[in-house]
């Protein structure tokens, strides 16, 4: 998630992801950034860095890729071109609904792969298995 508002960490005992809020919001919602400092200092807490964006441009670009219909290619091509991509992507494909279902679905996939490369580097064994989430958008 990309929020300059709030950060994300792993806490290792609940097995939760917990928010800080930065400044700019004040300490009201999750942690505080004692509860922050403290979690680093026992080992507890560990920071989960958003994806950058150049990572999900090419995982659209990617999709585009998959598309079979030319025109809705080509739509979603241009789309990309340029500052606003990520929202022009989206309106193409909001009259798309089968296509939309897709890119979701094609998304998850790679954050569900993301979050599994980021528990392996962290040495964390998973016990349980990756929640089934529905479309989002």
């Amino acid at each position: 998630m990309h929020m300059d508002e709030q950060s994300s960490y792993l806490n290792l005992r609940t097995g939760k992801v917990e928010l800080a809020a930065n400044e700019i919001i004040g300490s009201e919602a999750g942690l505080s950034e004692e509860e922050v400092e403290a979690g680093f200092a026992e080992g507890y807490l560990i920071r989960i860095e958003p994806i950058v964006s150049q990572v999900e441009y090419s995982w659209m670009a990617a999709f585009v890729e998959t598309v079979a219909d030319r025109r809705l290619r080509e739509m979603l091509d241009l789309a990309l071109d340029g500052r606003g991509s990520f929202r022009r992507f989206k309106v193409v494909l909001s009259d798309h609904p089968v296509e939309r279902e897709r890119w979701f679905a094609f998304r998850q996939q790679r954050l569900d792969q993301e979050m599994k490369e980021w528990l392996a580097e962290n040495d964390i064994e998973p016990t349980t298995p990756l929640p089934k989430r529905g479309a989002k958008g």
